[in-house]
């Protein structure tokens, strides 16, 4: 039977947070990278909710957006962004033994200034 564990924004245990950490700074950086142009064009600003199922070799599962932006543009390059950044790392020897995958859920936020980051 498949271990599951849910990382958000209130994970606190030390490797679990640790991993999310990690793994939002890698999102972030190719998000800013890969910002949607037709937003950046267009100044579509949005907030979307995005869960993000990851397996022990870092490897993407596949994404549900939870909660739209609104706008398809950014809905879409949440998940596209996704792709690009994976495969993640894989787990440390402390999070494998407590699961075989994970479910990311943050808040994706696309702002006016063409910066992405998640909360």
């Amino acid at each position: 039977l498949e271990r599951t564990k849910y990382l958000n924004s209130s994970t606190r245990e030390f490797t679990p947070a640790k991993y999310m950490r990690e793994w939002i700074n890698r999102v972030e950086r190719v998000g800013n990278l890969n910002y949607p142009d037709a937003a950046r064009r267009n100044k579509l600003s949005g907030t979307l909710i995005l869960d993000v199922v990851i397996d022990a070799d870092g490897r993407l599962v596949k994404t549900d957006l939870r909660q739209s932006s609104g706008h398809q543009i950014l809905d879409d390059a949440a998940k596209r962004i996704v792709k690009i950044a994976s495969p993640f790392s894989a787990f440390p020897k402390e999070l494998r033994q407590e699961a075989d995958v994970i479910h990311i859920t943050r808040s994706w936020e696309f702002l006016n200034n063409s910066r992405m980051r998640t909360r």
